[in-house]
């Protein structure tokens, strides 16, 4: 399906427009739409980005789509921003999951919980998980993919995959949900009830593609931040919590479109 301005306004009008309302709402209460389409509160302290897609009608979804008339929705309060959350689909994690992937990586914290945590940048050993982000089957000099079978990778000291991600996954999440994208920055107030409010400018950015991710990943500047964790570990009843998060910081945003800046709603 296509989306159609209305009556002339583009969907980068409506969308500031739209935001503008929301910033002269000030403080919001944590809220998030069901799959139901219903505003339900949101208890956690990470509720920025739900609320910003609950006020804009936005209903959760497993979908590779953009959030809001074709834009992808960015709330951030700190100086780096999740691009992307996608589980591995190869190496030992995407064979044997990611409760396996933890118990051999991760690093006791107490509670009887084990975390994988840190950050992974390209051929930069992490010392704490012993093991180095590396991207596959991309020229990072001509900045083009030579082999479409390539993945991104985290690599032991002896070269065994610990766990991938395959171009062609990342490509199409990349390309379809963010080829236009917001980055909302908003405060957060935590001392009665969680609740925030959202700041002008936002950062827009416009006319992306898989190789300006790549590059920039390979330049160190996206990162690999993950927090999964196994909880009640020596137990049977164990439980498990995946987060794989690729991230970057806010200036350097830039470098993933052609077109990227401020604008004021």
């Amino acid at each position: 399906f296509f989306i159609f301005p209305l009556l002339g306004q583009t969907s980068r009008i409506i969308l500031l427009g739209r935001l503008s309302e929301i910033r002269k709402g000030g403080w919001q209460p944590s809220i998030r739409l069901n799959k139901a389409g219903m505003v339900v509160p949101y208890k956690a302290r990470n509720g920025g980005g739900y609320t910003l897609e609950a006020l804009l009608g936005i209903k959760p979804n497993g979908r590779s789509e953009p959030d809001f008339m074709g834009w992808e929705m960015k709330a951030y309060s700190g100086n780096r921003v999740t691009l992307m959350t996608p589980e591995p689909d190869g190496g030992m994690y995407g064979n044997q999951g990611v409760k396996a992937f933890v118990r051999q990586y991760g690093s006791p914290s107490g509670n009887d919980t084990l975390y994988f945590t840190g950050t992974h940048r390209v051929n930069s050993r992490n010392s704490k998980t012993g093991l180095t982000l590396a991207v596959r089957g991309f020229n990072p000099a001509r900045k083009v993919i030579e082999d479409v079978g390539g993945a991104v990778e985290l690599l032991t000291d002896t070269g065994h995959c610990a766990a991938a991600w395959s171009f062609s996954d990342l490509m199409i999440s990349w390309n379809k949900k963010h080829a236009q994208a917001a980055y909302v920055p908003y405060e957060s107030e935590k001392v009665a009830a969680p609740a925030y409010r959202y700041l002008s400018p936002a950062l827009l950015g416009e006319g992306t593609d898989f190789n300006r991710y790549l590059s920039a990943m390979h330049a160190g500047l996206v990162i690999f931040d993950p927090g999964s964790k196994v909880m009640k570990a020596s137990t049977p009843k164990s439980s498990v919590k995946a987060r794989s998060q690729f991230r970057m910081s806010v200036p350097n945003l830039g470098a993933l479109y052609q077109r990227f800046g401020p604008e004021t709603f």
